[in-house]
């Protein structure tokens, strides 16, 4: 056996099919040297071996919540091929030479040997990092350093990357939101993730200058995919939501995306930017990264290629009808699951304690009965209709069937919606992924009042074969008038009273002389100065951000009393302004 190479492994804390390691070091020059570590499956399951049919018939590794169905037999998973902690093991190298900024300077693909000197998991991560005794430490601040400087490349060359390690919220490749069943094993993930999709990146571009045939991972945008930097801050408006809407984002992201594929030819990768991707460090729980490691492995050793591009091709269409097939039989089990669940709860007289997930279930479970719905579950409704989330609301809106008491539900939501319009945006975002459905159209127009903007704004949408047109409606801000267009708009398609939306632009505010604010003055200190001339306390200011940290989103919510005023604006005193001058306009117009 030739010398021996070092990396460690971290894995799900209950995983036994180890197949990838790392090792990471500074060059002399102050870039980096990066081993990405592959057990070397292809000498042991070669093409048209009993393994490889039985590869074949499984596609992948199959995870349950109790466990697994291997690709391969679990004594070679689990035993023979997985890099255990000092044991040694024949590997396929990833050998990676990065520049000072991340760049790639060369890649190598070897066969070598290798001995894991530790098994860890996502878990110990976070400790491990801040014990500077641990045998590991030095190691994992090193990769941890690395990682980040990765991730932060690729969400600057405008990858569909998102990570919360408060929530355990991770991206996968395709820019897919996933919830880690522990928020412990987030930085863990990230390092993995990012060190994995550097090797596979590098193994698809040294087969593209190669000529290997191999199976690239492509990902296509949708037709109706919206801008790459409207996905960004809609991923990374997460960070700022209540935990309770973040499934509706996750559904919303997930809608807008399709499924990557496997194909003999590069197509380019949306989620992740990249030019050529590829499966290459997982061959023990992946078919493709297996057939790729056959093509590499017999590349570097100077032997003849096991598979033909025509091969190439219809193993790559074999595995994506599989994986379309597994997905819809997952699906319609998790939906019948979903289903039975949901009828055992509304038996069982549990909807007005059900989760968030559990009451969108039976709110599903009862839209497809296509009944009136029962007392309890709409007693329960009206009690969360202030905290209830959006993908609910969306749903009993656009889907419920007629009833008397799904009609009161309607209306009692479109009343919550006069007072928070911008919720019937998000409804028109969850219609887009129905039959039938078109995204509104709005007319603005902007016109002055006194010293102040007032806009104007109409909606219209196609839904079926019919179109709908929203009365105008009049706010300080343009993005206000399009939110009230929009309740007006779906009321209209429910045919329900349009909504009273609480605010009303008077028209002529500068005239009503007996409020003394100076409107020549900034607004900040002209609605302080008449706090202080009224004796009345200061108004209170609050500010969120959504958006990425270079490019951030401020919003300001001023607070006078019982009245409250929004301002928007990417610099935090441009929105505390804003806010402060929609409030002296609500002051002025006697609103």
């Amino acid at each position: 056996m030739p010398d021996m190479l070092r990396g460690i492994t971290i894995d799900d804390v209950t995983t036994r099919d180890m197949d990838d390691a790392i090792w990471v070091e500074v060059t002399e020059n102050g870039g980096w040297h990066v081993a990405v570590m592959i057990a070397d499956v292809a000498k042991v399951v070669p093409k048209n071996s009993e393994l490889d049919r039985f590869a074949v018939s499984r596609v992948e590794t199959r995870y349950y919540a109790n466990g697994n169905s291997p690709m391969l037999p679990r004594r070679l998973a689990d035993g023979k091929l997985s890099l255990w902690p000092g044991e040694a093991k024949y590997v396929l190298v990833v050998d990676i030479i990065l520049s000072k900024d991340l760049s790639i300077l060369e890649t190598r693909l070897l066969r070598a040997a290798m001995t894991s000197e530790a098994k860890l998991a996502f878990s110990d991560i976070p400790r491990i990092l801040s014990d500077r005794e641990h045998p590991q430490h030095a190691l994992i601040k090193l990769i941890s350093q690395l990682t980040s400087g990765l991730l932060m490349q690729r969400r600057s060359h405008g990858a569909l990357a998102f990570y919360d390690l408060g929530r355990g919220l991770v991206t996968n490749e395709e820019g897919s939101v996933q919830q880690l069943r522990f928020r412990e094993d987030t930085i863990g993930y990230v390092i993995i993730q990012e060190l994995m999709i550097l090797a596979n990146m590098a193994v698809a571009e040294y087969a593209v200058k190669n000529d290997i045939p191999i199976l690239f991972r492509n990902h296509m945008a949708r037709s109706a995919t919206p801008e790459r930097g409207d996905l960004l801050k809609l991923l990374e408006s997460m960070a700022f939501i209540p935990e309770i809407n973040i499934a509706a984002v996750r559904h919303t992201a997930y809608m807008m995306l399709n499924r990557a594929e496997y194909g003999p030819v590069i197509l380019g990768h949306f989620g992740l930017n990249l030019g050529a991707y590829t499966h290459f460090t997982s061959p023990i729980r992946r078919y493709a990264d297996l057939v790729n490691h056959q093509q590499i492995r017999a590349y570097i050793r100077n032997e003849s290629l096991p598979h033909s591009k025509e091969e190439i091709q219809a193993i790559a269409s074999y595995i994506n009808m599989r994986h379309l097939e597994n997905d819809r039989a997952k699906s319609e089990y998790m939906k019948e699951k979903a289903y039975k669940e949901a009828e055992s709860a509304i038996l069982g007289n549990r909807i007005e304690d059900a989760s968030d997930t559990d009451f969108e279930r039976i709110t599903k479970f009862l839209i497809r009965k296509g009944e009136d719905c029962p007392e309890a579950y709409c007693d329960a409704f009206l009690k969360r209709l202030g905290k209830l989330p959006i993908i609910c609301a969306g749903l009993v809106l656009l889907q419920a069937p007629d009833g008397e008491r799904w009609t009161e539900l309607k209306r009692a939501l479109m009343e919550e919606i006069a007072t928070a319009p911008h919720k019937a945006v998000s409804v028109f975002d969850i219609a887009q992924h129905m039959p039938g459905w078109q995204m509104p159209v709005y007319e603005v127009t902007e016109t002055a009042r006194g010293n102040l903007p007032v806009f104007t704004a109409m909606s219209t949408v196609r839904a079926g074969d019919r179109e709908y047109r929203s009365a105008a409606y009049e706010d300080l801000t343009k993005k206000g008038a399009m939110q009230q267009a929009s309740a007006g708009l779906l009321a209209t398609i429910l045919g329900l009273p349009t909504p009273e939306m609480k605010i009303k632009i008077a028209d002529s505010p500068a005239s009503k002389e007996e409020i003394k604010i100076n409107t020549s003055k900034d607004p900040i200190v002209a609605l302080q100065e008449y706090c202080q001339a009224k004796k009345l306390p200061l108004p209170a200011y609050s500010f969120e951000m959504e958006g990425s940290t270079n490019k951030p989103v401020f919003t300001c919510t001023c607070t006078f009393g019982s009245s409250t005023s929004t301002g928007q604006a990417g610099k935090k005193q441009r929105a505390k302004r804003l806010a402060a001058r929609a409030m002296i306009y609500t002051l002025v117009s006697g609103s």
